[in-house]
């Protein structure tokens, strides 16, 4: 198993203080350790607050300052086993880039990911960088900031700007819109750094890269920002982002959701996303197991509005689906995403495959901490029999590809938490 930390050895290092300051609380509450597992022969891993397929922790977290108060203009790695921020660089490292003082980089280290789930890990990067997204997005928005996701960028101008190690994928830009002020300056100065060796043997994922390279750009397209300020609507968020967990599974006669409940996260998912990319490509379904107000059964949620398509008890077919995995049963909800990949490539290419995903797990991030403040766990499900989905959801050929799978519900206490740190 790879290391799910990296880390630049012989570079500057801060210390960051838990939730004081603009970049320590907007990485306390997106990216940072949140709680610790100990397992049966006593060892411990750690979680984080920003989820990940597998707890696998794929996405890294570069950014690069710019007139920000307190900071040196320079480029920065995020590493949050001792949230600690390393110094790989002073000077402008934005310039021809981004106007906004604070711009970080969501990065992918693929094979963290492909050691467990194989070729199919480049759709889970893909969902962790929407997750992530989403917590920069509402860390930033509590602080009072907008933000802006940028996913049209020429990947190797990226890579080479933020000195990514060769293991590592830029796959999103962040602009975080906080005020500028007069900054620190800075002689152009370069760390850079050694990364550390995550694993002594690193095995090839060919299908990987030839996905991955279909998805590169060129040059990066002129497109407006637009930052939009999202802040979460519940006045805890803090709280709620730190105590977030992936359910293992919910009790089969659990807490039943009530409509009104339901149809809010459901609404929560379907808000804007400001980024450089135009359109929705997500359409939600939903299995309704246990929710008071509306009967069991199968709808597609369209136009703000709940539609049946199959009326009865899902919660067999809806485990079935999600590779027999019995949570997707026992959950009051499961949610389906469909992605309208064909609307999605005639406008953006092969790079649309990212962008779905991105949306996919985006909406995934919005439900977990939707599901928090109502009292409820959630899950996302990134394995499933994607034909027999299309079939059962009444999808026509290539009208429609699954890309996620959600759960929401009353979770089994994980005994195997320790303390928060």
């Amino acid at each position: 198993m790879p290391d799910p930390f990296r880390h630049y050895e012989g570079v500057p290092l801060i210390d960051l203080p838990a939730d004081e300051g603009f970049v320590p609380s907007l990485l306390y509450y997106s990216a940072a350790i949140s709680a610790t597992k100990v397992t049966p022969t006593g060892g411990r891993y750690a979680l984080r607050v920003n989820p990940s397929s597998g707890n696998l922790h794929p996405t890294e977290f570069h950014f690069a300052t710019r007139g920000l108060p307190g900071w040196e203009d320079g480029c920065y790695h995020y590493r949050p086993s001792s949230h600690m921020v390393e110094m790989r660089g002073r000077g402008d490292f934005l310039k021809g880039v981004s106007d906004a003082p604070l711009v970080l980089l969501l990065s992918s280290i693929v094979w963290r990911e492909a050691w467990k789930y194989r070729d199919r890990a480049y759709r889970y990067i893909n969902h962790d960088i929407g997750h992530a997204w989403q917590a920069l997005v509402y860390a930033a928005g509590s602080l009072g900031c907008a933000t802006w996701a940028r996913g049209l960028f020429a990947d190797a101008d990226v890579g080479e700007r933020f000195r990514l190690a060769p293991d590592e994928w830029p796959m999103l830009l962040a602009e975080i819109g906080a005020p500028a002020e007069p900054r620190l300056a800075a002689q152009g100065e370069w760390f850079g750094g050694t990364p550390n060796t995550l694993s002594p043997e690193v095995a090839a994922y060919p299908l990987i890269e030839e996905m991955h390279a279909t998805t590169l750009l060129g040059e990066t397209p002129v497109v407006p920002s637009a930052p939009a300020l999202d802040d979460f609507p519940c006045d805890n968020f803090g709280a709620l982002a730190r105590r977030r967990r992936s359910a293992l599974d919910f009790k089969p006669e659990g807490r039943r959701m009530a409509l009104e409940q339901l149809s809010g996260l459901l609404n929560l998912a379907s808000r804007p996303l400001a980024k450089d990319w135009e359109g929705r490509f997500i359409t939600l379904y939903v299995f309704a197991h246990r929710v008071d107000g509306l009967a069991p059964g199968l709808y597609r949620y369209w136009d703000s509005a709940l539609h049946l398509m199959k009326a009865g008890d899902q919660r067999v077919i809806a485990a079935a689906l999600s590779l027999h995995q019995d949570l997707a049963g026992n959950s009051a909800v499961t949610l389906s995403m469909i992605a309208d990949l064909r609307r999605a490539f005639d406008r953006y290419g092969d790079r649309a495959y990212r962008f779905v995903h991105h949306e996919a797990g985006a909406i995934g991030q919005r439900l977990y901490l939707g599901a928090e403040s109502l009292g409820f766990q959630a899950t996302g499900i990134g394995a499933f029999y994607d034909d027999h989905v299309h079939r059962w959801l009444e999808i026509e050929a290539d009208a429609g590809q699954v890309v996620y799978h959600f759960a929401i519900g009353e979770a089994i206490p994980d005994t195997r938490l320790a303390p928060e740190v």
